[in-house]
């Protein structure tokens, strides 16, 4: 389908025009952010088409590159499960685009920052669209790469410089790692489609390629270990989660956002398609025994991220470091989820990975109007800030509240669907979801009460009207969507988790695909 090549395509093409069109307008800023707007629009319309035409199929959408036929070519392979991450996530990046025209206004370089800007998203809905284990490695390059840049992006700063180069550092070890894996999968089933790959963990025949190990179980297994090791360095959990709290408070507010809300989905997107669609039970004896040593390693490491996390972000004292760990937390949370496998789990570690995008997204924009405003991004010298800047007080209270899990807000049903599953595996998982929630709320109202309840330390700058438009829109989306949950867990939610763990309709919508073209 056509379209789901263009929503790939449309952002990818507004990224390598951007530099010349800034020299056709001569450098106007209005024009340069215009136009990467209408990006990113464009990109918000095809994704949300995308997922409509999903929700109305019988199985996954299927798009061909080049003709060439899978397991053979590159195929982005759609099921409900990629299409709402990927609709999600292109409304928040225009959100995101829209906030930094004014974020960046006494900035210069702003082509390069838009055009990286637009890479980065192309590379995210390329990482939840795509049907080819090796065109995940390069969606996810595309989607480092730019991310590092835009941690540079105050190229004159050395906190800057040196974050975004430990960020490039851990970040290629990790793609590095995840390529061995790549090798691993080839040389053991003799092809890179998911599809494929999953027909071959399940004994499913399939045209072309052929298993090529002997020890099947053993290769594969080398192959999920190597993998999940590279996803957990992306979603930022323990011990690998050292780059985000560096990464965020150099960078510019807006990609702090796209960071912690987005970019971190990389990860636990793709531990979702890895455990819950190619590996998916039941599999030969060697091969689940090493899933599922790897699955309670998930379990383990998620629930320590949780609450090594939440006890991090109480001795804080830069506002953009308190919500990196406050990510690490929900990346925990949805780590764990996905580590025990069920029904419920899975329905919770997506809801969670939506909710927990709009809300961390939504705080982080917060902050920024708040750091523009005194000039700071120490704690302390927020105090009395909310009277300078109530509507972007307000967003940021919803995004608080919407974190700790109080309802009506988004992330409290999430997070009551992670409670019942945890209680459903083990009373000690639930319990550590409770305490790093407890936890975690503490630091939350030592920041809330210096805002609303203390004396202002100076005079602060008038609050920016753009900025704070896009934060109140998003608030009013957490508190719709948290009115909704029932309707978009019955009707979403429910319905993609249920596609997700089918892999019988992932694997037939390419062997369909393949019988036509024979």
């Amino acid at each position: 389908m056509l379209v789901v090549g263009l929503t790939v395509v449309v952002p990818i093409a507004f990224a390598f025009s951007l530099p010349l069109y800034s020299k056709i307008v001569r450098g106007n800023r209005g024009a340069i952010a215009s136009y990467a707007i209408l990006g990113s629009v464009i990109t918000l319309v095809l994704s949300v088409l995308v997922a409509k035409e999903v929700y109305y199929s019988s199985g996954p959408l299927v798009y061909v590159f080049g003709k060439w036929v899978a397991p053979v070519g590159i195929v982005y392979e759609v099921d409900l499960l990629s299409a709402v991450i990927a609709s999600v996530t292109a409304f928040l990046m225009f959100m995101i685009a829209l906030y930094s025209y004014h974020y960046l206004k006494h900035e210069g370089g702003i082509e390069w920052y838009y055009t990286l800007f637009m890479g980065l998203e192309a590379g995210l809905i390329g990482v939840f669209y795509t049907g080819d284990a090796f065109n995940l490695f390069v969606m996810i390059e595309v989607t480092s790469i730019a991310a590092y840049g835009l941690v540079m992006f105050y190229r004159s700063r050395g906190d800057s410089v040196v974050a975004g180069l430990k960020y490039a550092i851990i970040g290629a070890t990790a793609t590095t790692v995840y390529f061995l894996a790549v090798v691993f999968i080839y040389a053991t089933v003799g092809t890179l489609n998911m599809a494929d790959i999953a027909a071959k963990l399940h004994g499913i025949p399939f045209a072309v390629s052929e298993v090529y190990y002997h020890n099947f179980a053993m290769a594969t297994g080398i192959a999920l270990i190597l993998a999940t090791w590279a996803f957990l360095v992306k979603a930022a959990i323990f011990p690998n989660h050292f780059w985000l709290p560096e990464a965020h408070p150099a960078a510019p507010t807006p990609i702090s956002a796209v960071l912690s809300g987005l970019v971190v989905n990389v990860g636990v997107y793709s531990l979702l398609r890895f455990y819950v669609t190619i590996f998916r039970a039941p599999l030969d004896v060697g091969t689940a025994r090493i899933l599922n040593i790897l699955s309670n390693m998930l379990i383990l490491l998620g629930a320590f991220s949780a609450i090594f996390a939440a006890v991090m972000m109480n001795v804080q004292k830069d506002i953009k470091r308190l919500i990196a760990y406050s990510t690490i937390v929900h990346m925990g949370y949805i780590t764990a989820a996905i580590g025990v496998g069920t029904r419920l789990s899975v329905e919770a570690s997506l809801y969670h990975i939506i909710n927990h995008a709009m809300s961390k997204a939504l705080m982080f924009l917060a902050a920024g109007v708040f750091i523009q405003m005194v000039g700071s991004r120490r704690i302390d010298d927020l105090a009395g800030i909310a009277k300078s800047a109530p509507i972007t007080a307000f967003s940021f209270a919803v995004s608080t509240f919407s974190l700790v899990g109080i309802p009506p807000m988004n992330v409290f049903y999430s997070k009551l669907l992670l409670y019942g599953a945890y209680i459903e595996y083990n009373i000690a998982l639930a319990l550590v979801l409770v305490l790093s929630s407890i936890v975690a709320l503490i630091a939350y109202v030592r920041v809330l009460y210096k805002m609303l309840f203390e004396g202002p330390k100076g005079e602060p700058k008038n609050e920016d009207k753009l900025m704070a438009a896009v934060c109140l829109v998003l608030a009013l989306v957490i508190l719709i969507t948290g009115v909704m949950a029932p309707v978009i867990y019955q009707k979403i939610i429910s319905v993609a988790s249920a596609q997700a763990m089918n892999y019988q309709s992932y694997i037939d919508a390419i062997r369909g695909l393949i019988q036509k073209f024979f």
